[in-house]
């Protein structure tokens, strides 16, 4: 299945079920995330790491029948960063990483070349971007949220989506203002451990 299928999203989380209680139960792991195949183990004790890698990887082999990627995997300082979800980590900020913005761009491009041939509405290009902009504004990406902005109001000078008409409406409707936190995540307390990550 195509990678950022919600199915394939669906039954990888299932499948590496068994990989967190494994995890969990057997090595008794006490910091560990994952998201779908992408996961991250923090340690104060880069012995204890080392085994835990080669742990899960025999585990991985002899039970699902898959096995960590060699090159993608690697136990390192948090203060040297470590990837994650897409993102660089580091000790007190999160970046995006350069081939993800490759991506945005080239996506961008064809939702253009798809719209000015009319096989797309804008409200489609609308979501996908607001989308993109809740995942992207996780990082430091201020500045380049704010020129991806001003770009897409330029390719689309005279457009207004549906979700912005309604908003408006409910907006003028009543008497409460609304906001929506950014939120950012902390890592200065972490800057001493040690992270083995997996990340696709």
């Amino acid at each position: 299945m195509p990678l950022g299928n919600l199915t394939s999203q669906f039954f990888g989380n299932v499948y590496l079920n068994e990989l967190d209680q494994f995890v969990k139960n057997e090595l008794k792991v006490k910091y560990y995330m994952r998201y779908v195949d992408d996961f991250v183990i923090l340690n104060d004790n880069m012995e204890e790491l080392e085994s835990y890698k080669e742990r899960i990887n025999k585990f991985l082999t002899d039970k699902l029948l898959i096995e960590l990627h060699p090159q993608k995997c690697k136990i390192t300082q948090i203060g040297r960063n470590f990837a994650f979800l897409g993102f660089r980590v580091f000790n007190h900020h999160k970046l995006l990483r350069k081939s993800n913005i490759g991506k945005m761009r080239r996506k961008f491009e064809r939702l253009k070349r798809a719209y000015s041939v009319g096989t797309i509405t804008y409200d489609a290009i609308y979501g996908y971007f607001q989308g993109w902009l809740a995942y992207a504004s996780l990082a430091d990406t201020y500045g380049l949220r704010k020129k991806l902005g001003k770009e897409i109001e330029k390719s689309f000078p005279n457009e207004v989506s549906n979700t912005e008409i309604n908003r408006l409406i409910k907006y003028t409707n009543s008497s409460s203002m609304y906001f929506i936190p950014q939120y950012r995540s902390n890592l200065s307390n972490l800057s001493q451990l040690n992270t083995f990550s997996c990340f696709n």
